[in-house]
């Protein structure tokens, strides 16, 4: 286990906000991100185009009207959304860069802690139909059904998709023996092994 020495910047929105205005908030922070949207009848991953729409395999823009919480991640940082009352909620980024264009958030703080790669299966194989856009995948399960993935790099049948994580290890507070403890979970890329 391979750890690295970073410092961890957390930023809160200064108000509850709507998704749409919580990305337009960090869109210079979030370019070329992937988002992780959750909604009562699915879970869905889609791309932050350049004019800040979250768009699917099939290029469009995606509904925004159900969902309870997005992620939207790249590899510097994540922007977390909770819907709480009527599609307005609570926002949150946590990055490894000082970001310095968030007008409506507020740092919350900075900490430095150790930073631990870590990583989740995609559930599903290479299906046989890909998505007609490119830069998409297709995976496919018995179990879960399809799921369009924003992916640019083929893959073959023997190969699996990961989505990849930082853990932040810190000293737990309060504790005077030194004993660590996971303060954070950043979603950073999806990738090919």
């Amino acid at each position: 286990m391979t750890t690295q020495e970073i410092t961890l910047y957390r930023y809160r929105a200064d108000g509850q906000m709507s998704l749409m205005d919580a990305i337009a908030a960090c869109q210079e922070a979030l370019d070329g991100a992937i988002a992780l949207l959750y909604s009562p009848q699915c879970c869905t991953l889609a791309r932050l185009a350049p004019d800040g729409t979250l768009r699917d395999a099939g290029d469009r823009t995606v509904d925004l009207t159900d969902l309870f919480e997005a992620r939207l991640f790249n590899p510097v940082c994540e922007l977390r959304w909770l819907n709480r009352l009527s599609g307005v909620g609570d926002a949150a980024l946590i990055s490894e860069a000082a970001q310095q264009s968030l007008t409506e958030f507020t740092a919350i703080d900075s900490q430095a802690c150790e930073c631990l790669s870590q990583q989740y299966l995609l559930w599903g194989e290479r299906a046989r139909s890909q998505p007609s856009v490119d830069s998409w995948q297709r995976l496919a399960d018995a179990r879960v059904g399809k799921l369009d993935i924003p992916l640019a790099q083929s893959f073959g049948q023997d190969q699996r998709v990961y989505l990849k994580t930082c853990e932040y290890l810190a000293v737990a507070d309060g504790d005077e023996y030194g004993n660590m403890a996971v303060i954070e979970e950043r979603l950073v890329k999806l990738e090919v092994a």
